[in-house]
């Protein structure tokens, strides 16, 4: 049974790493609708606190980014960064980490999620009374690991059995965590990885119906 939470709010962690070799360009950076697509998928996390890993081109002022001691690494290795990072800031706060300072869960989400809303960074938090991992599926149980929530004390636990995260798959990292699925009804977690993807986000913006 997942353990009961600290009283601290969940943080959302928005991944800007990744060589975006198919776009041609810092893919966080390319425009949907005039706005950067990292500053659309950050404004999915509403009042809730932020973390950004990864290069920090077109975040935000005022938003936090740090990098990973290794860059290159994937999303493991941006997620092992973003726990220590929120560890840290906890030691330094109050020693070791407290329930009040130290958040109960993480929202993850990759920086080319252009549709994704606060509505569901709440339905995967709130998911998360049922399970240690809440992860986004599509209507066709296709999974997408990188629109998910966990809680931290389940992924301290699998970070630590995992070993070095460098290269590891988020497949590798869920690997036995009790997981409950979101089902995306209404299309807000499609991500863009190629020129076509990006395309037609931009068309869904400027609300084509078909796009």
């Amino acid at each position: 049974m997942p353990s009961t939470p600290a009283v601290a709010p969940p943080v959302v962690v928005v991944l800007t790493g990744g060589a975006s070799s198919r776009m041609g360009a810092h893919k966080p950076l390319l425009e949907v609708d005039g706005r950067p697509l990292v500053a659309r998928v950050l404004d999915a996390a509403g009042d809730r606190p932020t973390l950004v890993v990864g290069p920090g081109q077109g975040v935000p002022e005022g938003v936090r980014v740090v990098r990973e001691p290794v860059p290159g690494g994937g999303p493991v290795s941006g997620l092992a960064t973003a726990l220590a990072t929120l560890l840290d800031d906890a030691r330094a706060a109050d020693g070791p980490p407290s329930g009040t300072r130290f958040p109960y869960a993480v929202v993850l989400l990759a920086a080319d999620l252009p549709f994704v809303t606060p509505d569901h960074v709440e339905r995967l938090v709130a998911a998360l009374a049922s399970a240690d991992l809440a992860v986004t599926v599509d209507p066709a149980d296709r999974v997408n690991w990188l629109c998910a929530a966990w809680r931290t004390d389940a992924l301290g636990r699998r970070l630590e059995a995992l070993g070095d995260p460098y290269g590891r798959s988020m497949r590798d990292l869920a690997d036995g965590v009790p997981r409950v699925p979101v089902t995306d009804h209404d299309r807000v977690a499609l991500d863009v990885d190629t020129p076509a993807d990006l395309e037609r986000a931009r068309r869904r913006a400027a609300g084509d119906p078909d796009a």
